[in-house]
């Protein structure tokens, strides 16, 4: 491979990674405007990279891309091909159409980066990655309350917010509450077990359950064995156990079924207990049995004030761990100063950041505050001195989409030798990199480390506590989500600074312009952030983990 060709890659990888300086630019410029052999390398790495993209979405093998000559014509056609064969060449078309505009974009990709300024080749990048399907879900009801949970066996944890798929469904102790796809809201004592069906259906193993069904959802039902609780617009209770089953009723009425299709209505302050013979009789209705709504929502703020005070006690000693060369807490929720506070203890006002455009609101709990980044220009503004070797960076983030190439958490200015970089993509992996040499030097800056995707839509507006440790002793990067790691990859040693470094940065965002009138790349979250931590040390995974567990909401 000549000099040239592989300059010319070096400057396209960092003009991939939003890194590229303006000389760097104006070289990559110079390079296409004169060499016709680096402008025929720039269409076939953009071929490739189509042919590949839509090989994983066709999910075929694709021929060399040499052998795919657009001009050539296709064989003759000796006889009618099978439905598969013609999917197949149907596929293949597409493939090949796709590469033709593919060649065209690379072409308009060319004469933009030798014509016009930066900002245009935000029009160029997106059109090989577009996603080619409609992302499905296979959940029919929605995790909306989790108080005191214990899981039981076999049972993975769930968020609140969490989609749940039709399956077993425990709790060894604590409330769950469950809204169906239908509009059947269940409020689950444990210990407890049922099975999810349908959005209109499950069936009840074990267990105490509440539930409220309006009338956009009536017709919901509940099996116990042999037995279904079919609700006609009610409030009810239902208890199964060894000795049999209950069911009350609170508020308009349900019918009952059993396998003879025998059918009994039971309505308001009455119920039924079928005993394990198969007997049923009929009793009064005890609804202080059962936990309802308002009950669950006390016991929740309950849940939710004592986790803020436990966090409150925790952040007071980590404020001073010797370790932290940035802290901010953003615990200021009725503020109207348009400066984040560092929380550093002993306090250093010298670190303070400056709020530019972002608005205050509500953090994780109600008693804390948070910034909220929406519009282009939203950030804060940090100035961090010093030369560090090993980094942490870990903070509480509540991502609403991730509509940006990339999703700002912490960058720095210039992004200078040593400087990191710490954002998200929007295909949802963590993205770091620290730049390895000076910009004046041929070699390459960096090697970007990201996570596998950790995005899915069920996160969108949650909090989630993001992670990644930078390791310059052993080159190691490990990323985490809710303290639990991701990955981990290593840095050739090549590409590893000696110090690491700050400076001017922005969190939530990187929009410093060096030029008057400069356009800068959009890449603030859309989102907000309640805790930013930055230590100059590696953190093992148990710290992560503590960190997480003495912060989650």
């Amino acid at each position: 491979m000549s000099g040239r060709i592989e300059e010319l890659e070096l400057l396209l990888l960092a003009w991939e990674d939003g890194t590229l300086d303006d000389d760097g630019l104006e070289r990559l410029r110079g390079i296409l405007r004169t060499d016709e052999a680096a402008r025929s390398h720039f269409l076939q790495m953009q071929m490739l990279t189509a042919a590949l993209r839509l090989e994983g979405d066709a999910g075929l093998a694709l021929p060399d891309v040499e052998t795919l000559g657009v001009d050539a014509a296709p064989p003759p056609r000796k006889a009618p091909p099978s439905r598969d064969r013609a999917r197949r060449a149907y596929r293949l078309a597409a493939i090949v159409a796709g590469l033709l505009v593919c060649l065209l974009t690379g072409r308009l990709a060319w004469l933009e980066l030798t014509h016009e300024p930066a900002a245009s080749l935000t029009l160029t990048r997106r059109a090989v990655g577009q996603p080619t399907e409609e992302p499905t879900s296979l959940g029919i009801a929605l995790v909306t309350q989790l108080v005191d949970v214990d899981w039981g066996d076999g049972q993975d944890a769930v968020e609140v917010g969490d989609a749940l798929s039709p399956g077993r469904f425990a709790i060894r102790s604590g409330f769950a509450q469950i809204e169906f796809f239908c509009g059947a809201t269940v409020i689950l004592e444990g210990p407890a077990e049922i099975d999810l069906e349908s959005a209109m259906q499950a069936t009840v193993r074990n267990g105490r359950l509440r539930a409220h069904v309006p009338p956009a959802a009536r017709g919901f039902a509940l099996n116990v064995g042999d037995m279904k609780v079919v609700d006609l617009g009610t409030e009810f209770g239902l208890s199964v156990s060894p000795e049999g089953a209950d069911v009350q009723v609170f508020d308009g009425e349900v019918e009952v079924q059993n396998r003879t299709d025998e059918r009994r209505r039971v309505t308001a302050g009455r119920g039924l207990v079928r005993k394990p013979g198969g007997e049923i009789e009929e009793t009064a209705a005890t609804a202080d049995e059962f936990v309802d709504f308002a009950d669950l929502e006390a016991r929740a703020q309950n849940q939710q004030d004592s986790r803020y005070a436990r966090w409150k006690t925790w952040s007071e000693s980590i404020r001073s761990d010797p370790r932290l060369i940035a802290c901010y807490m953003f615990d200021e929720p009725d503020s109207r100063r348009r400066v984040l506070e560092s929380s550093l203890l002993p306090t250093n006002p010298e670190l303070d950041g400056a709020i530019v455009g972002a608005r205050r609101v509500p953090g994780r709990w109600d008693h804390k505050g948070a910034l909220e980044f929406k519009r282009p220009g939203d950030q804060v503004r940090v100035q961090i001195p010093g030369e560090y070797g090993s980094l942490t960076f870990a903070c509480w983030a509540r991502i609403d989409s991730l509509d940006r190439w990339y999703n700002s958490l912490f960058l720095t200015d210039g992004y200078e030798q040593g400087e990191p970089h710490w954002q998200i993509l929007d295909s949802g992996k963590i993205h770091f990199s620290i730049r390895a040499h000076e910009r004046k030097t041929k070699e390459a800056p960096h090697r970007v480390i990201q996570s596998p995707s950790f995005w899915k839509p069920a996160l969108s507006g949650r909090w989630i506590h993001l992670a990644t440790v930078f390791d310059i002793e052993t080159g190691r990067v490990s990323h985490y989500l809710n303290g639990r790691v991701l990955n981990r990859q290593t840095i050739p040693k090549t590409l590893l600074p000696e110090q690491t470094r700050i400076g001017a940065a922005a969190i939530g965002n990187w929009s410093m312009p060096t030029k008057p009138d400069a356009p800068f790349a959009i890449r603030n979250l859309n989102g907000r952030i309640d805790e930013l931590l930055l230590f100059s040390a590696a953190l093992g995974d148990d710290e992560i983990r503590d960190i997480y567990e003495n912060g989650k909401p």
